[in-house]
């Protein structure tokens, strides 16, 4: 069972496979039977299959993951399924996110406008 939730709700709670997650020290896989873990999240790409279907993506933000009993929950600040991913959206947010970075005003919060930067590149990279 996966279950990836953000402040804003669930996103997605299925029966799967097998998932890779975006782990704070690389990328990793869980499986049936995965003995229990917590680690980090950073921003990337959750991809997951259920019985006899493609890969599904889900673009994720930072977080934690779970691991226990053959449950997976993933609790991160955003995410969003391939499928619901606006393209034009997604390029929109980048390029605010970088002219708010190019613009060296003092009153802009660095570290947000490059964790924005991040998480559009994510959906974008998972759209293409």
């Amino acid at each position: 069972m996966l279950e990836v939730i953000t402040p804003q709700g669930p996103v997605c709670n299925e029966m799967i496979n097998s998932l890779t997650a975006p782990a704070s020290l690389g990328s990793m896989g869980v499986l049936h039977d995965h003995a229990p873990l917590l680690t980090t999240l950073d921003t990337g790409i959750l991809c997951y299959t259920k019985a006899n279907q493609a890969s599904q993506l889900i673009a994720v933000a930072s977080g934690l993951m779970e691991v226990n009993n053959n449950h997976v929950l993933v609790l991160v600040q955003a995410a969003e399924k391939a499928e619901d991913i606006d393209l034009e959206r997604a390029n929109a947010a980048l390029t605010r996110a970088k002219e708010r970075l190019a613009s060296h005003k003092s009153e802009i919060d660095v570290h947000r406008a490059e964790a924005s930067v991040s998480r559009a590149m994510n959906r974008i990279r998972i759209v293409k």
